[in-house]
């Protein structure tokens, strides 16, 4: 079992089934991205290190968007969209950040959209990460942590 694999799914859980009130679903695999993809991340700093990203399907981003700001799917806009993934990131790293040494910051989030590129945090491995659909759409949270000789 991964670090934290069986916490991340709780906590990814309980936050959708709160903020959304749509079941997130464990998937046995990791699922392959989509073709337009919305990722988030918060980074820790402090008594532990690393990052928390969670990347989805652009579909998925306007319907949580819709869903959190009580509008209409159609006129959820890409800023909704992006202030809405910030949001469902900064609630899954803040009790993610409950679970690690204490003496850890949790960042502001950061919020890419986009197809057909890479992201990564310079300096981290991943040490976890977590499959889920969410309403037949792939969501996957991933937990990385700096580097013990700081580079990757």
């Amino acid at each position: 079992m991964q670090f934290l694999e069986e916490e991340i799914r709780q906590v990814a859980e309980m936050v959708w089934d709160s903020v959304l009130g749509t079941p997130l679903v464990r998937s046995p695999e990791i699922p392959p991205p989509p073709d337009r993809v919305v990722s988030g991340w918060v980074h820790f700093t402090g008594a532990w290190e690393g990052a928390v990203t969670i990347e989805c399907s652009a579909e998925f981003a306007r319907t949580a968007a819709a869903t959190m700001f009580g509008v209409d799917l159609a006129n959820a806009t890409p800023s909704d969209m992006q202030d809405a993934m910030g949001e469902l990131t900064n609630m899954t790293g803040g009790n993610v950040k409950a679970l690690l040494p204490e003496g850890c910051r949790l960042s502001l989030p950061t919020v890419v959209e986009g197809s057909a590129y890479t992201a990564r945090v310079p300096g981290s491995e991943l040490v976890t990460s977590v499959g889920f659909k969410c309403q037949g759409s792939p969501v996957v949270v991933r937990l990385l942590k700096k580097s013990e000789n700081g580079k990757h």
